[in-house]
């Protein structure tokens, strides 16, 4: 009798667990499904490599009045990026020297990472400081239509995608999803 009490209790463990494998695999197929139906009803927004802030002002549709005071801050976040960026440059440059030394100075490769890293946290905190600026000039549906563009930016649950506009250019075009 012990022997069929405990055949009983294996058949139901296996029942329960076969139940829970068999639902874990509709929903990883189901979500799957979905998102594959959400990239193809999805809408294009092609992002240039140049010409950025004329992109920003025709996506977002900007007033006058934001456009000048759009291109007053980027025209401040780009000559402190190309800044930082040259110093960058010349950072990585000293560290490539470094390393090429017959015996490298590891105390030295350790201060010019530290400085390199110190030079990638300002860029970081200036380009937050340049879209919070653009996003504080924009209206509610602006911001909305913002958001949709930093999110295919950052291309996060976003697909990049090269391609070529009607003027010929060549660059990234970031799949957005579409709500």
């Amino acid at each position: 009798m012990n022997y069929f009490k405990k055949n009983k209790i294996s058949t139901w463990i296996i029942i329960i667990l076969l139940a829970t494998n068999v639902s874990t695999i509709t929903t990883v197929l189901y979500n799957k499904n979905q998102i594959k139906q959400a990239i193809q009803n999805s809408e294009e927004i092609f992002v240039p490599d140049n010409g950025l802030g004329r992109f920003f002002r025709d996506e977002l549709d900007l007033t006058r009045d934001q456009h000048e005071q759009f291109r007053s801050f980027r025209q401040d976040y780009h000559l402190n990026a190309r800044k930082i960026a040259k110093q960058l440059k010349e950072e990585r440059s000293e560290m490539l020297k470094e390393l090429s030394e017959e015996k490298s100075d590891t105390n030295k490769l350790h201060q010019i990472a530290d400085e390199v890293g110190e030079l990638h946290r300002e860029l970081k905190h200036l380009t937050f400081e340049y879209y919070m600026n653009l996003k504080g000039i924009c209206t509610e549906s602006q911001r909305e239509k913002l958001f949709g563009i930093f999110n295919a930016m950052q291309n996060s649950e976003w697909e990049l995608k090269f391609r070529k506009d009607s003027s010929g250019f060549r660059g990234p075009a970031y799949r957005r999803m579409n709500k």
